[in-house]
């Protein structure tokens, strides 16, 4: 892999890692586990006075809890979707890197094509959760950051093999041309040559 794009991997990499850690589903819902130690605690205490104050300490502390994050349903709208997307960015990165370019040049266009196509469509979900309320407005400014990271890199990429495939595809025309020319040429060289040979003495 050329080092340009073993960086662009590197980065295609921390993105899908950053988008599993922030896709993760969270819930409102008390565990079970911190039901057993709030009962264990008020179980231990002797004054009504102080079941009280600890009762208060703990609806302070659930409320208090941070509630954003991925319920199910935005998991199974958004969540699972963007997963999908950054592994795919990943994967066509790899598949457009392994296409050898003097034969291949085209599906490796059309992979780098996927790439830009996936970092717009994470750019858009991250602003629907933001909207949503889904993830805040800290968290989607890094995540903007690590896919815009792997969008500048593919579009430069892009545009530079673009200009090589133009390049080929003129010299291909050039060559051609070049063979047509040579192939005229040679049936006007054999009509001359086979009207000599008829020619009345």
């Amino acid at each position: 892999m050329a080092d340009k794009e073993y960086v662009l991997g590197n980065k295609a990499r921390e993105l899908l890692t950053y988008t599993n850690q922030a896709t993760k589903i969270v819930t409102d819902d008390v565990s079970q586990r911190d039901v057993r130690k709030i009962l264990q605690k008020i179980a231990a205490l002797d004054d009504i006075r102080d079941v009280k104050q600890v009762c208060g300490q703990m609806i302070g502390y659930l409320d208090k809890k941070d509630k954003q994050g991925f319920t199910k349903a935005a998991y199974r709208c958004y969540g699972e979707d963007m997963r999908k997307t950054a592994k795919g960015i990943v994967r066509d990165i790899h598949a457009a890197n392994g296409k050898y370019f003097d034969t291949e040049y085209e599906e490796r266009l059309r992979l780098i094509g996927k790439i830009l196509d996936g970092c717009n469509l994470m750019l858009e979900y991250i602003q629907i959760c933001l909207d949503m309320g889904t993830i805040s407005l800290e968290k989607s400014k890094v995540w903007t950051k690590k896919v815009l990271d792997v969008k500048y890199m593919s579009a430069k990429w892009k545009k530079n093999d673009g200009a090589r495939a133009k390049k080929l595809e003129d010299e291909k025309r050039a060559e051609e041309a070049a063979r047509q020319v040579a192939v005229v040429k040679t049936a006007i060289s054999q009509y001359n040559e086979d009207r000599r040979r008829v020619r009345p003495t």
